[in-house]
């Protein structure tokens, strides 16, 4: 697949009035019990779903439902390897455990009463592209959720990492998808599509051992599921771009375990990998780099590829950023690590004075919102991962990042 396009390797900004689409999106991680069985199980879900939504709404199918109907609560049946996590980390693991194997068979109440065991009143939902929900409802009746699954009507999701303490947690993950219909004004492939995507949590207490989830931030890699169906919006990538693997380590996959992580060093990654945010990405002098291991793999999004080694590191990813951006700070809204693994979403702020992914210069004040994970082994970062918010940039230099994308010609 050609992965750059005549005409597109750079960009000047619109007017500031035009309107344009913005952020985020969705998905559902596969818990790690039961994987095998719920693939066909969640593909016939997603058709049952999209049925819902043609035939007037979720939220006009809710209201046929008896309001005094009794609803019973499912619990999912998890190894013990998973009683002793953090109380965060095992919320998600519940919440996804009955998205996969039993939401897509649910009825709108049952479906609703079901995901309020581990949604907290106030929850908050995030994305790029999709639609943002303040209350659980909103997410499962009527937001992303519904508009996911008609989009994509089969799916499979294989985490990567998936690690959190009592307050947070994360995952990045991959997705095989079946695309069925358009996106943001995108066509459908009407194909089996791959995608990266992540999630950030944030959780409190509501027992000594359970919690409810308040915020969700989910980000696909739009850059380079597009440049993969055919539509690329960004030039072609130094860098190889493509291929994204879990940690190099013997810590389980998705990493870690929580029996494994327990033993190791959270204070060390959580120092280094605070270390690798604020010297790669903020500050005015040039990076350094000094966190990270000589043999380092950086898995950067679609447009920036996967770095091998510093010296890759260094000059594809961080020269073309911190020369594109002045006045740079990080804006860090969740951070956690467990064992090893370290994560950070936020926004990386600076004043936009150089082209970067073919975006020339603006002259705005920007803000990117990031999701950055970490691997520290032998005192240093080893592996990295990152996915950037490069629709809403987009958005806010006054360019239309999807519609840019459905105006491309395909390209195979």
């Amino acid at each position: 697949m050609v992965a750059s396009q005549t005409g597109r390797d750079s960009y000047q900004a619109l007017d500031d009035n035009q309107t344009s689409r913005t952020s985020l999106g969705r998905m559902a991680v596969t818990s790690l019990a039961g994987l095998l069985a719920l693939v066909v199980a969640f593909a016939a879900g997603r058709s049952s779903a999209s049925e819902v939504h043609q035939a007037g709404g979720a939220a006009a199918a809710f209201s046929e439902e008896a309001p005094n109907k009794p609803v019973g609560l499912w619990e999912p049946q998890l190894s013990p390897a998973f009683h002793e996590e953090p109380i965060a980390k095992n919320t998600v693991r519940r919440f996804d455990a009955y998205l996969m194997q039993m939401a897509a068979f649910a009825d709108p109440q049952t479906k609703l009463a079901n995901v309020e065991q581990w949604l907290a009143p106030d929850f908050q939902y995030e994305t790029v592209g999709f639609p943002t929900s303040r209350t659980p409802a909103g997410w499962c009746v009527s937001g992303e959720e519904q508009q996911f699954r008609t989009t994509f009507n089969m799916s499979v999701f294989s985490q990567m990492l998936f690690f959190g303490s009592d307050d947070m947690a994360t995952t990045t993950s991959y997705g095989n998808v079946f695309w069925k219909e358009p996106l943001f004004g995108v066509p459908a492939p009407k194909k089996w599509v791959y995608f990266r995507v992540t999630d950030f949590y944030s959780a409190r207490k509501t027992s000594p051992t359970r919690g409810q989830l308040y915020y969700n931030f989910m980000m696909i890699d739009f850059a380079d599921l597009l440049r993969r169906v055919g539509h690329p919006v960004l030039p072609k990538a130094t860098l190889p771009e493509g291929l994204v693997l879990t940690s190099e380590a013997n810590d389980g996959v998705p990493a870690p375990l929580s029996v494994v992580a327990r033993e190791q060093d959270c204070t060390a990654a959580r120092k280094l990998s605070l270390a690798a945010l604020q010297e790669d990405w903020a500050g005015s002098g040039p990076a350094e780099t000094k966190a990270w291991a000589s043999d380092m793999i950086f898995y950067g999004p679609g447009g920036i590829g996967t770095a091998r080694g510093t010296e890759q590191y260094h000059k594809h990813v961080l020269e073309p950023f911190r020369a594109a951006f002045a006045d740079r700070q990080v804006e860090t809204k969740i951070f956690g690590c467990e064992g090893n693994y370290c994560g950070a979403f936020g926004e990386l702020r600076g004043r936009h004075v150089g082209t970067w992914l073919g975006l020339k210069a603006s002259g705005k004040p920007v803000a990117i919102r990031f999701a950055f994970h970490w691997h520290v082994t032998d005192g240093s970062v080893k592996e990295g991962w990152a996915i950037f918010d490069v629709p809403g940039l987009f958005k806010q230099v006054g360019l239309d990042f999807f519609a840019m994308a459905a105006e491309t010609p395909l390209q195979i």
